[in-house]
């Protein structure tokens, strides 16, 4: 692809256009979280049927459905990323949604994949997914000017993240422990005002292009806004950064264990994940115990 910042940037464009046309509010994690959604939808077969037309040939109720089922799917996996995005997400249970926001959310979903998202999120390979943060442009153009200013928001551009990426590992700058100009298996990089994580994509670029696996380092990145961190932790699965990323959302000059205060909350929501899915395995194999039995009485008369 050409120019996958301007293409992301022209995502952003249009998904804040309908938006505000469409008169939908002030609840901007709607959108953010759409697209978010969309963005993590991996397209199995390029010559299978065409996933854009799929998704938009769907009704508003099967259109709901779909993006509540892609972040219950990528909870199964990932719910301590999932929780840290649920602002994103837990409009699609917590309210009820009526015509006029599934017209909105439909609207926002066709803006999107009109202007090339799954161009950009839908490979199988995650350097070409990273290859520029999508979430970013939505969430800075949804957003009013002045709500930025007040969090103190300025998005990092990501090809100047790019630059930045490869002059702070050359200067040791992400926590590298360089030998050679080369970074540690193992070692941690980590944002302390991370945003939607620009910083850390271009860095698992930079990692990738020296024949290195992002998956083997430590990640971390914290951000003071929810959804800038909600982004960026849905970020952080879509660029493949591994197991060991922890993304929290605080300030991390009131609290320089924000980190590990977010590890500690990543462990207490993976444990009932686990808890969750073990009730789950429970119940299933009694409903498949009960059905044997139903099926084995008769022959037993």
């Amino acid at each position: 692809m050409r120019d996958p910042h301007g293409q992301a940037m022209r995502i952003g464009e249009a998904v804040a256009g309908v938006w505000h046309k469409q008169h939908g509010g002030t609840r901007i994690e709607v959108p953010i979280g759409i697209v978010a959604a969309l963005a993590l939808i991996r397209q199995k077969d390029e010559n299978g049927p065409d996933l854009k037309a799929q998704v938009l040939g769907q009704d508003d109720a099967q259109l709901i459905g779909m993006f509540r089922e892609i972040w219950s799917m990528h909870w199964i996996h990932r719910p301590d990323l999932i929780d840290r995005a649920r602002v994103l997400h837990e409009w699609l249970n917590n309210e009820e949604i009526d015509g006029h926001r599934a017209y909105v959310v439909r609207g926002v979903t066709k803006a999107a994949l009109d202007h090339g998202l799954f161009d950009l999120t839908g490979h199988a390979d995650p350097y070409l997914r990273a290859q520029t943060d999508v979430l970013s442009p939505v969430m800075m153009l949804v957003r009013s000017s002045g709500a930025q200013q007040g969090l103190g928001e300025y998005h990092t551009p990501a090809s100047v993240a790019d630059t930045m990426a490869n002059l702070l590992a050359a200067e040791s700058v992400f926590d590298f422990t360089l030998q050679a100009n080369e970074p540690q298996r193992g070692q941690h990089i980590h944002d302390p005002a991370g945003g939607s994580g620009g910083l850390l994509r271009s860095a698992a670029q930079f990692l990738r292009e020296r024949g290195e696996d992002p998956a083997v380092f430590q990640w971390s990145m914290c951000d003071i806004d929810e959804i800038a961190a909600a982004c960026g932790a849905v970020n952080s699965i879509i660029w493949a950064l591994g197991p060991r990323v922890t993304v929290a959302c605080d300030d991390t000059l009131a609290n320089p264990r924000a980190i590990e205060d977010a590890m500690k909350h990543a462990r207490a929501v993976i444990e009932h994940r686990d808890e969750t899915l073990g009730k789950a395995r429970i119940m299933a194999a009694v409903r498949q115990a009960q059905q044997l039995l139903e099926q084995a009485a008769p022959v037993a008369a």
